[in-house]
């Protein structure tokens, strides 16, 4: 992530703080709910099944078209409003017009409900098809076609709001390196929610400790979101992962990039863990994880000396 983009996300966190006094105002079975899911999003996304996607058994597939047919609802809709007349009770209370307007929106209502039911099943039969093509690269590990399924594959939504940005990479064959930018610690919530004794919500700051806890449970449990994705779709041994921070450099007198994780995650030992079971920084260090952290002051830069990996600069 460049510095303008660092430098937009710190000025909407920032405008969102002096415009919290509105969010103040919500009552307290939306202001604590809303809280607590944030909380959840950002220590909890790696709570899923990891379960590999089986590209054998892709070789072994037809090609299919979309199982929906395209106009079903809506075709149904027009014969039924074609075939509509008015009988005794609709002609005494004068009811045809008002019939025939929710028959003609129940036409458009239905079209759209095909459309929405084909493009799924367009999307489903597209994916299906395309793992066909792809699965003799997928088993051979060319990493062109790794490429084209991560794009197709790796929910990019899920990992957005826990994550500033991935890279992924390919130093060698059969070799996959995740490079992540981790979301800063101004971006951690900086109050507490609870309920007041008169039923409203009450904000209190959130102490400096709780918050780098946040932040160290926030890059662990991305990194294992982002190793299952990956890990999901590509059928390697093993991901190694190189995660970055924005901490302030004295040096400089700013904040810089500096790598605060590492890890080298295989293929057996996920099979072995139930991560919708485990801690995030407890199922990190199972795997070796590198990572300097301290409760009184948070992140700080890990040795990557004895590394192989490659350190991006910037």
């Amino acid at each position: 992530m460049n510095r303008i983009d660092r430098a937009t996300k710190q000025a909407l966190r920032e405008r969102e703080r002096k415009e919290r006094s509105e969010g103040r105002r919500k009552p307290l079975e939306i202001a604590i709910p809303e809280f607590e899911r944030r909380l959840e999003q950002l220590t909890r996304i790696h709570c899923v099944k990891y379960a590999r996607r089986d590209w054998h058994e892709a070789a072994q597939r037809t090609l299919v078209e979309p199982s929906v047919k395209p106009h079903e609802k809506e075709q149904a809709a027009r014969r039924a409003l074609s075939n509509y007349r008015p009988g005794i009770i609709d002609s005494l209370f004068k009811l045809e017009a008002d019939k025939r307007r929710r028959l003609a929106e129940r036409v458009l209502e239905a079209a759209r409900e095909d459309a929405a039911l084909y493009a799924e099943a367009r999307r489903a039969a597209d994916t299906h098809n395309l793992d066909i093509k792809l699965a003799p690269g997928m088993l051979a590990l060319d990493a062109e076609t790794i490429e084209t399924a991560l794009q197709a594959h790796v929910r990019v939504s899920a990992l957005a709001p826990v994550l500033e940005a991935m890279q992924i990479s390919s130093p060698s064959h059969g070799k996959l390196t995740l490079y992540l930018d981790y979301l800063e610690l101004d971006a951690m919530p900086d109050e507490t929610c609870v309920a007041g004794e008169d039923g409203k919500p009450v904000f209190a700051p959130m102490p400096a400790t709780q918050r780098h806890e946040i932040h160290l449970l926030n890059a662990c449990s991305a990194t294992l979101r982002a190793v299952v994705e990956v890990m999901s779709v590509a059928p390697v041994d093993a991901v190694e992962v190189l995660g970055r921070c924005h901490l302030f450099n004295p040096a400089l007198g700013e904040l810089e990039p500096f790598p605060v994780l590492h890890l080298k995650a295989p293929h057996e030992a996920l099979v072995r863990m139930d991560l919708r079971r485990l801690e995030p920084v407890s199922a990190v260090t199972a795997l070796g994880g590198r990572i300097d952290w301290e409760i009184s002051r948070g992140m700080a830069p890990i040795r990557t000396d004895d590394l192989t990996v490659a350190i991006p600069v910037g």
